[in-house]
């Protein structure tokens, strides 16, 4: 291979050095702990922002087996520190990116370095091979063929020079039984590397009440705000925050990204205990970003939640609005989330401080009304609210209803009043609802070929569907009307209590729906209403013979 193609391979490759170099090191690690405690996906190293285009593969890159391999040296071996003393978690640690080529001997130097090091004392290291460590592994990237022309390569080494000399039809050396090659079958390029995501870090009530008694409940040993006046950060009673609020996605002025403040502060804090020989917080990958350890609200239920001067209810009124007030239940709603920022996204205070009713810089020019009545965001009422309606149990009548709100859904809420925080309502027993004299079972007979007629419990749907609702807290508030039920079936019907509904063949021709309308048939309705309920829901049955018996073949 050419001397410009090898520089090339080694110049892109660089960068995914560091980790693969590391990831396939089963040897680091070979004497200490099991890989049952590694935990995590690997870290793909591309460095782009360097190297635009990449020849090999990515280095994998198993942060979890080197925290646990170098446990005793300490993440400083890999990772520099600023003047305080404090560990900033870039590599390598003696980094140069002024170009590609110094960049790449950042890379060796410091994971090759390393590996030669721990091998010149006897003990089993990682890779120093190119290939080995640049090495194609499943799933770890998607490749695909594409058409090179010759150019691609200068034709200095002997196969590209005599080959294409062969079987190109425009070199001179041409061969009339030599078939042109085609480039297309020769040449494999990346397509798209597949970065790892590792599940985010959610900070929940859990994890934060386990911090609160760990300090001892000193506030100021994590939250802070920083004052101009005396240019560092202090500590302010009542103003405690998400980190998030003011630390986000990105390095902004002088405040550090919240990935970086959080691997600074928790893992230094996490570490200096582990030292003085104190229990601690995890401090490598899997630790946190797990999603095995992410708490239920079950089992959150009794844990104490943060105080900010929060009232339990409170009314929600708008100036100079035109519908009533909106009782709502603060406390009730904490308990049904694992952390404040599930609505506080930006700031512990009220939503018409940044969302206004004409929309503001500061709310992301969303207005009031629509930050609360948004269905595409789970952070609005209507669109947390809706995307419960996702969950099994609901999902079986929901699934095939339209989304939004209906003419009498704005009342449910805008009571006006604040004793509109009562007791939700439960929905009525099938005997209160249904016409006296309906049947409990039904037959369908009708459209009869292949199967026996089929056997609908209507009653015994009813009230297992009354139940499901009755459970929910959620549900309950918003089937206030009494005839919410059996709106999940007939869904155009006009439904009064104890009267006799349109039956389904009345919409729904016998035959196929006609040519242009957007109504089913009859079989099609029974089987989208019926199947589409039991499999959103998981229950049987789900096939053909579980509701209707097969015929039995004629005689002949």
């Amino acid at each position: 291979m050419n001397k410009r193609l090898v520089k090339s391979f080694s110049i892109i490759g660089v960068i995914i050095c560091f980790f693969f170099l590391f990831g396939r090191a089963d040897s680091i690690w070979s004497n200490q702990e099991s890989t049952d405690r590694f935990e995590g996906p690997p870290i793909l190293i591309t460095d782009t922002g360097i190297f635009e285009k990449l020849e090999r593969p990515p280095v994998e890159f198993y942060h979890d087996k080197h925290t646990l391999a170098l446990e005793k040296e300490g993440c400083g071996v890999c990772h520099p520190q600023n003047k305080d003393g404090w560990l900033i978690f870039k590599y390598p640690k003696q980094r140069d990116d002024s170009t590609e080529q110094s960049l790449m001997n950042s890379y060796h130097d410091s994971c090759i370095g390393c590996h030669n090091n721990i091998a010149s004392e006897g003990r089993k290291s990682g890779y120093v091979i190119c290939g080995e460590c640049h090495n194609v592994k499943d799933k770890s990237q998607d490749i695909e063929h594409l058409p090179i022309g010759p150019d691609y390569y200068s034709l200095e080494d002997t196969y590209h020079r005599d080959c294409i000399a062969c079987h190109n039809k425009d070199a001179d050396l041409h061969k009339e039984d030599a078939k042109d090659l085609n480039w297309k079958d020769f040449y494999i390029k990346e397509k798209e590397r597949k970065e790892t995501a590792l599940p985010q870090v959610i900070f929940d009530f859990y994890i934060h009440y386990q911090h609160e008694v760990a300090t001892g409940g000193k506030c100021e040993a994590c939250h802070h705000v920083y004052s101009d006046e005396e240019e560092r950060l202090i500590y302010k009673k009542g103003e405690e925050s998400s980190c998030r609020d003011c630390h986000k996605e990105k390095d902004e002025n002088k405040t550090h990204s919240f990935r970086k403040v959080a691997h600074m502060d928790c893992i230094k804090c996490h570490m200096e205990l582990k030292e003085k020989g104190k229990d601690t917080g995890p401090f490598t990958c899997g630790g946190c970003h797990t999603e095995r350890k992410r708490q239920t609200l079950e089992k959150i239920a009794d844990i104490p939640k943060p105080k900010r001067g929060q009232p339990d209810r409170v009314l929600i009124c708008i100036e100079d609005a035109r519908m009533g007030g909106v009782p709502f239940n603060h406390k009730g709603h904490e308990a049904n989330t694992l952390t404040c920022r599930t609505c506080h996204h930006e700031g512990i205070m009220a939503c018409k401080e940044c969302h206004t009713q004409k929309g503001s810089l500061q709310g992301g020019k969303v207005n009031l009304a629509k930050a609360y009545h948004d269905i595409t965001s789970e952070r609005s009422c209507i669109g947390c609210h809706n995307s419960h309606k996702s969950e099994p149990l609901c999902s079986g009548c929901h699934n095939s209803m339209e989304d939004g709100l209906n003419k009498s859904s704005c009342k449910t809420c805008h009571t006006g009043i604040e004793s509109g925080i009562k007791s939700a309502n439960k929905v009525d027993p099938p005997e209160n609802l249904l016409p006296h004299g309906l049947m409990e079972d039904m037959t369908i007979n009708v459209l009869q070929k292949d199967y026996m007629p089929g056997k609908f419990p209507h009653l015994a749907i009813i009230e297992r569907l009354t139940d499901v609702s009755n459970n929910s807290k959620l549900a309950r508030h918003f089937h206030f009307d009494k005839m919410t039920i059996c709106s999940g079936c007939h869904h155009n019907s006009p439904l009064e209590p104890n009267q006799m509904v349109p039956s389904c063949d009345t919409c729904h021709s016998a035959h196929m729906g006609s040519v242009g309308s957007e109504v089913p048939g009859l079989l099609g309705a029974y089987h989208r209403q019926c199947l589409g309920c039991h499999k959103e829901m998981g229950v049987e049955p789900t096939g053909c013979t579980g509701c209707h018996a097969r015929k039995a073949s004629p005689k002949n």
